[in-house]
């Protein structure tokens, strides 16, 4: 993993504590699901995650998945039921499952990539989109055969699936409900909705709930609360920064340009590098289409422009004009102000989700070069 190294001040260190603590007060008054027993905790481990509540229980551990699409209800609820504990008793909803599992088939990245992190990535057997894999180990554990892809362009081999006989299959659920071919294998299924999270430090977050199934929950806990103490570090001090850049995001689709929400992960970051993103006051956290002529009248004179596609190493400025001469008109364009990550280059879709304080650096970096002058962007450069 990268990391940069950066210096603080006796203010921002100061002003970091006070945070945590304010952080703290406010998580312990969230409102949490009551406990089923006097065995199970009311106090909701998970700090900044919206997608799933996790409460420590005598001989495990109860995990509850909301759903994406109404907060108000819990689509899956689970015993983590801890190997060598009494066997718990639970009601018919909750499903049990026992940890540390032995075998995982994981249907994103997002949940593939911290088990490598954390050293417990042999527990992965199958794993979709084989060929767009650039983690060497994961590549390693692929081409010597133990790690099967099981599905690809949305198709799911289900024959490989079953073969591989999972303790838990990992899934992305869908607004129509779990895949037929997946509920038909008859094998344990966990949704697993952490790209909804629209905090940067809550979409991290679900490493800690890998720790728990996996049964590495010190080192994820370690890992991810080593990465809100220099996210938060960072985004105090970029928060007194008197010019903030304007900046919009994204490029035009078949004859659409989808903007980031107001609300959205790349709008919150954004806001904590010190940028005045042009669709802040917007609600949404998803993204939603905008036309040609309503792009240009907001952002035509923004300050940068943010972009994150697979590209040739030759990307350029004219290549860009090339795909449309629109693009041209835009100052961002004009003054080669286009933040670009290069997502064929990176390990941007692997392992930023959990590098959320290295994209900040880049970005605080590339917006005030003033406060980390030092700074070695891994994910986003200005364009050449």
């Amino acid at each position: 993993m990268v990391y940069s190294k950066i210096c603080f001040s006796d203010k921002l260190i100061r002003s970091l504590f006070s945070v945590l603590i304010l952080v703290g007060i406010v998580t312990s008054c969230e409102e949490v699901s009551k406990p089923n027993s006097a065995h199970e905790s009311s106090q909701n481990l998970l700090k900044y995650a919206k997608g799933a509540r996790l409460f420590q229980h005598d001989t495990g551990y109860v995990l509850q998945i909301i759903d994406p699409w109404n907060a108000k209800d819990i689509i899956s609820e689970y015993f983590l039921y801890e190997t060598g504990a009494e066997n718990p008793s639970t009601d018919s909803i909750r499903k049990v499952v026992q940890v540390p599992v032995n075998s995982i088939i994981t249907l994103s990245s997002t949940q593939w990539a911290p088990l490598v992190q954390l050293g417990v990535d042999t527990v992965v057997k199958g794993i979709s989109e084989a060929g767009y894999v650039r983690n060497q180990r994961m590549r390693q554990l692929i081409d010597n055969g133990n790690v099967i892809e099981v599905s690809a362009n949305g198709i799911f081999d289900a024959e490989k699936i079953v073969s591989l006989k999972p303790s838990l299959i990992l899934f992305s659920p869908f607004t129509s409900g779990v895949p037929d071919v997946l509920l038909h294998t008859g094998l344990p299924l966990l949704p697993w909705p952490d790209y909804f999270e629209s905090d940067p430090l809550g979409r991290a977050e679900w490493l800690r709930i890998l720790g728990v199934l996996t049964g590495t929950r010190k080192q994820a806990d370690e890992w991810f609360f080593d990465i809100e103490k220099r996210y938060n570090a960072l985004k105090y001090l970029a928060e007194d920064v008197h010019n903030k850049p304007t900046v919009f995001s994204d490029k035009a689709f078949s004859g659409q340009w989808f903007v980031p929400g107001g609300q959205s992960y790349i709008a919150a970051i954004f806001r904590d590098a010190g940028a005045d993103y042009i669709w802040k006051d917007n609600e949404s956290k998803a993204s939603f289409p905008l036309d040609f002529e309503s792009i240009l009248s907001k952002a035509q004179q923004a300050d940068f422009w943010r972009i994150a596609q697979a590209a040739n190493d030759d990307y350029s400025y004219e290549q860009i004009a090339q795909e449309n001469e629109i693009y041209r008109s835009f100052k961002a364009f004009q003054q080669h102000h286009i933040l670009f990550c290069n997502t064929a280059k990176t390990a941007y879709f692997e392992q930023s989700q959990f590098e959320p304080d290295v994209i900040l650096s880049d970005f605080v970096h590339l917006f005030h070069p003033e406060l980390l002058p030092d700074h070695q962007p891994v994910y986003y450069n200005l364009l050449k």
